[in-house]
């Protein structure tokens, strides 16, 4: 389903005030850092608490029962999509054509070994993955979007990059890596975001939460969607 014209933020897909076409924090990313953002962001779908799709990104990198079969539909979900949508999703973001490099956001924690998304990433596209870290040493990500908080590991200069990241709350982690790969030269970067997060306790969420359901067919029974 399309996200509701006029609820939606026109980057991030999240909720908006109404008349505004931006939320507060793609708003504040913006005056931030300008050029240095995504050239296109593309949540596949909406991660709503409490919902399946908000339980598979919490339970694929847990290492706990059914981690396993949540990386299965997260993977399922990220191939479609860039099977159904790459082409547009290229031409959005300005590219000729499809990216020569991939990426992944970092765990903010610092997650020890390869985070969990990479292997989905690397089991949907045939690209180079340009590695994405924390500095050495370096200070926890401020708020919004950092400059300085990642370092890019290999030759992205003049290439066009899909950038992955799992969830999608205020933006920040994922500006903050695609601001790393312009700096480091990238041409154009492409954010495919697995879930754009949605807490139906926020006002603004729950009517947008609400938007998204389908009106129930006569003498259906009403259910909960967390697919956009």
């Amino acid at each position: 389903m399309d996200p509701p014209t006029g609820l939606t933020c026109r980057v991030c897909r999240g909720p908006v005030r109404s008349g505004f076409a931006r939320c507060y924090q793609c708003d504040v990313a913006h005056d931030q850092a300008g050029g240095l953002l995504a050239d296109v962001v593309a949540p596949i779908g909406y991660a709503v608490k409490g919902g399946q799709l908000a339980d598979d990104l919490w339970r694929y990198k847990s290492g706990r029962e059914g981690a396993a079969a949540a990386a299965a539909r997260l993977r399922a979900r990220l191939s479609c999509f860039l099977r159904d949508h790459g082409d547009c999703l290229w031409r959005a973001a300005g590219m000729g054509g499809a990216p020569a490099l991939a990426a992944v956001v970092p765990s903010g924690q610092g997650r020890p070994g390869p985070h969990p998304l990479l292997g989905i990433v690397r089991s949907c596209v045939e690209l180079p993955v340009a590695r994405l870290s924390l500095r050495p040493g370096g200070a926890p990500r401020s708020r919004g979007v950092d400059v300085g908080w990642l370092r890019v590991s290999g030759h992205v200069a003049g290439e066009d990059v899909l950038l992955v990241d799992d969830t999608w709350v205020s933006g920040g982690s994922a500006q903050s890596a695609a601001a790393a790969l312009k700096l480091a030269g990238a041409a154009r970067v492409a954010v495919v975001v697995l879930g754009r997060h949605l807490n139906p306790a926020d006002p603004r969420s729950a009517r947008l939460v609400r938007a998204l359901r389908p009106a129930p067919r006569p003498g259906a029974t009403a259910r909960s969607d967390d697919r956009p």
